[in-house]
């Protein structure tokens, strides 16, 4: 899933090398996030690197963000907010409601599989300071929304009985599998390679589990 860094899309051509002066917090965080696409080791990533993508000196970078974990902070909230942009669009196109929770789904499981270092970034990547408060505020903003649009997915099964909580623990537990399927898949222990296969299996898995659990089916 080839998802597009909104307000800024990163090219690495002639014109970004041209970028000397007037770099701009988001033209940094967008960048980095394009550079951590297919990182195995985030860490192995600098602000020096970032830099020199971005054709500047690094010590511009320092008006911004004090060192490279904070950067690491304000790019896991930012993709956040980012995939939370995409959902109500594939909602949108969705239809009927398994449709719309299938969709829910795959937002999540295409984003992390095919940039298997935002999966790192959000789940597993340790970040050295203390966790900023918009970090904490963007996860919570995160959570609720995925709550909401399963709470209105819910009421349009006929015979949804759930409420509100069990809803979200349901909606948790579902969430969880997906990152574990995907952690499995990024370790190399998963049983299955082709990562599209991969990708259909947890999705189907995840449909399942969510709508037994709730007794949807």
């Amino acid at each position: 899933m080839m998802i597009k860094l909104l307000p800024m899309v990163i090219d690495f051509g002639q014109e970004m090398c041209k970028m000397k002066k007037n770099i701009t917090k988001d033209q940094i965080v967008y960048t980095a996030l394009e550079l951590m696409r297919d990182k195995t080791d985030l860490h192995g990533m600098n602000l020096r690197e970032i830099a020199r993508t971005l054709g500047c000196a690094h010590t511009n970078l320092y008006n911004y963000f004090s060192s490279y974990n904070d950067l690491l902070w304000e790019t896991r909230a930012t993709l956040q907010e980012i995939l939370a942009s995409t959902i109500e669009d594939r909602l949108a196109e969705a239809g009927a409601a398994d449709l719309k929770l299938t969709a829910l789904f795959e937002i999540f499981i295409d984003a992390y599989v095919d940039n298997k270092g935002w999966f790192r970034l959000v789940w597993h990547e340790h970040i050295a300071g203390e966790r900023p408060q918009r970090d904490i505020e963007v996860t919570d903003n995160m959570n609720q929304l995925l709550h909401s649009y399963a709470i209105d997915i819910c009421k349009e099964f006929s015979q949804n009985g759930a409420d509100d909580a069990q809803i979200k623990q349901v909606l948790h537990n579902t969430m969880c599998y997906i990152a574990g399927e995907i952690s499995n898949h990024i370790s190399g222990r998963s049983g299955i390679q082709n990562e599209e296969v991969l990708k259909a299996h947890v999705s189907f898995e995840a449909l399942n589990m969510f709508l037994t659990c709730l007794r949807l089916v």
